[in-house]
């Protein structure tokens, strides 16, 4: 008996990472280390699913006895590693592949066949896994066997299940194989699981294969793209002669980029019969030979680099979308309010930075938990809205380094996105001064004939963004309170059942009723407006006490109320009506800073505009975009020949539709 170099307890120490599903990827790649072009995985199970046979079967050159030791022996000092450069295929590299199978099973019989002196010897070698520092081989005979190769068999096999292996191991095995299938598929290379291939084409998410002309020389080219990173494995282009024969191996440029471009480049030529890698006694005649250092060579890597340049494009394009959606789904952008239209478009112009930042240099965005993620998209939300570019690659130039080329095409992109943002706002400008010029027709131009049912109120359900951008429009049409109160509840508790109301009052109407629920601290304001003709109307004593009608409806309703609700009332009409009333009110309350509050407590405000405040108020608010953006209100302002007509072709500027809530 024989003992290998460092005790069980040493070795188990260097293996104590390596999963079941490693191990058994060890000991396929033993057998193509050794020239095996086919591997066979067999495994039987019992009643219940768990595997209780397991064996690993090569065509290889088998392990000749007189090298077993030196194949048993060097643990820690593998003779793949000394082999192992740039134009081998050798895997292993710390010999300690053989024993890993203490993970899943007590021991291990290898029965090996090689061939000596022109003829087949077998024998075999067992280890178990309770003195791994051992290895116990049997004496050689003359082999009856055709061919040559090694069957590994498990003995006591324990945490092993068929499921487990399809589900887990098949699907490592073929990230850790599936290079070397592509690669060598014309050498028939193969593993078989009970008797059926692996296919690795379910990680193949682009192919494409095209020729390149170098100095007259014919390159063959299939270009692969993986779903998904190969098993400690780098994105590679691989050489082959005419016939197969592998040749030279070279990691691609488009590494370590901190995107998902995976992806494997083959190459095949009459050029590499004769290619020759790594450092050549005679430098002189680098340039005459088929070399890694040949100017050919180089112009090949060029063209081939370029290439992937060019498929990364499109595909870099496509995942910052992919990176946007998953940000929005873990929550990662500012919280912006979706009813406002100003913080839609703030919102809009961040996720198309973050894309664009990305397509620069996805490194960035590589490797950050969430907090990372807030911090860097929350700093280039203060960058866009302060629109200093230079901050930005200030900060920038102290994580990554960005070409000339890289800062430019950035720079553009943002530019691209500021004006895509300035078309937008005087789209909604526009709406906004367009409405607003059709609403001062309906209000002030007598020969419209405008209604307050069919026209003022259907006219400010459209443009309700006049009292509040951030509210939600609830009820219209004049609903009664318990239909109110039952779209109410729907809209905070989900209930759709028609609620009933005891106050007298009950079946009084609203004219709109809007609703606005700040989720970051749980308030509730809700808005119920009253509009008055501007003709037939004058707004006096009558007029408000019918919104107090309705503020005492509201006031009595305990599910009307909260400790997180307020509620506002809005009186609009054209003119006082004489009395001083309504002015009295507003004078009383005028130390509270607010303009048109004629009431107020800790819940409740009651404010009365005229139609022309609530026009000027939309001035005051858009002139300095107005000014800025030299908006032309004149040209904005279409004809329309009726009341019926302004109302129907109207756009809405922005206002949200109104709630819908399934019938009670």
């Amino acid at each position: 008996m024989s003992k290998v170099e460092v005790n069980t307890k040493g070795i188990k120490n260097r293996l104590k990472d390596v999963k079941p599903y490693r191990a058994i990827a060890e000991y396929i790649w033993n057998g193509f280390d050794s020239g095996a072009n086919t591997v066979n995985i067999s495994f039987e199970c019992s009643e219940i699913g768990d595997i209780y046979l397991l064996s690993i079967e090569d065509n290889g050159k088998g392990i000749p006895f007189s090298l077993l030791e030196k194949k048993f022996t060097p643990v820690l000092s593998s003779e793949k590693r000394e082999q192992q450069v740039q134009h081998t295929l050798l895997h292993g590299k710390n010999g300690l592949g053989r024993l890993t199978f203490y993970h899943f099973a007590q021991a291990a019989t290898w029965n090996t066949c090689y061939e000596e002196d022109g003829s087949l010897h077998a024998y075999s070698i067992k280890v178990d896994e309770s003195k791994i520092d051992h290895y116990d081989p049997s004496e050689v005979i003359l082999s009856d066997k055709e061919n040559t190769g090694t069957i590994v068999t498990f003995q006591n096999i324990f945490d092993l299940s068929e499921y487990g292996f399809k589900s887990n191991i098949q699907e490592y095995l073929k990230k850790d194989f599936a290079w070397l299938m592509e690669l060598k598929k014309e050498s028939g290379f193969t593993i078989n699981i009970n008797g059926e291939s692996l296919n690795c084409d379910s990680l193949k998410k682009d192919v494409e294969a095209l020729e390149f002309n170098v100095s007259g020389n014919i390159f063959s080219i299939e270009y692969v793209r993986w779903s998904n990173k190969l098993n400690r494995h780098f994105s590679r282009f691989y050489c082959s002669s005419h016939n197969g024969v592998f040749k030279y191996s070279k990691p691609t440029t488009l590494n370590n980029k901190g995107d998902e471009f995976y992806h494997s480049v083959f190459v095949t030529s009459e050029y590499f019969d004769e290619f020759k890698a790594g450092e050549l006694e005679n430098q002189g005649d680098l340039l005459t030979k088929n070399s890694d250092q040949s100017g050919e060579f180089k112009a090949l890597v060029t063209e081939i680099n370029g290439f992937l340049r060019n498929k990364r494009k499109p595909f870099i394009v496509s995942y910052a979308k992919t990176l946007v959606e998953e940000y929005e789904k873990d929550g990662v952008f500012p919280e912006f309010n979706a009813k406002n239209r100003w913080e839609v478009l703030r919102s809009e112009d961040l996720k198309e930075a973050v894309a664009q930042l990305y397509q620069v240099e996805p490194r960035i965005f590589s490797n950050l938990n969430i907090s990372q993620k807030k911090t860097l998209v929350g700093f280039l939300s203060l960058i866009i809205d302060g629109g200093d570019i230079d901050d930005l690659f200030k900060v920038l130039d102290g994580v990554i380094e960005l070409s000339s080329a890289e800062r430019e095409l950035f720079s553009k992109q943002l530019a691209t996105t500021k004006m895509s943002s300035i078309v937008k706002t005087i789209e909604l400008i526009s709406d906004r001064y367009k409405s607003v010029a059709e609403f001062k027709r309906l209000v002030f131009d007598s020969s419209m004939y405008a209604g307050e049912v069919p026209h003022l109120q259907k006219m400010m359900e459209k443009n309700y963004w006049l009292i509040g951008e951030e509210y939600q429009l609830l009820t219209a049409a004049e609903p009664d309170f318990e239909e109110a109160l039952r779209r109410f509840l729907y809209v905070l508790h989900g209930l759709s059942e028609k609620p009933k109301l005891e106050h007298k009052g009950k079946n009084k109407e609203m004219d709109l009723f809007l609703i606005r629920q700040d989720k970051r601290n749980s308030n509730i304001e809700n808005i119920v407006l009253e509009l008055k003709h501007p003709v037939n109307v004058r707004l006096g004593k009558k007029e408000i006490d019918q919104v107090y009608d309705y503020f005492y409806i509201i006031k009595s309703e305990s599910r009307f109320n909260a400790s997180n609700m307020k509620w506002k009332f809005y009186l609009i009409g054209s003119k006082f009506d004489g009395t001083g009333y309504i002015e009295g009110l507003i004078r009383s309350l005028k130390v509270h800073g607010e303009p048109g509050l004629a009431y107020t407590s800790e819940e409740y405000k009651v404010y009365v505009y005229t139609w022309s405040e609530i026009f000027n108020e939309f001035e005051l608010r858009h002139d300095f975009l107005n000014q800025k953006l030299s908006l032309e209100r004149d040209r904005l302002t279409e004809i329309h020949d009726s009341a019926d007509d302004i109302v129907n072709k109207i756009r809405s500027s922005d206002a949200k539709p109104e709630v819908s809530i399934p019938a009670a």
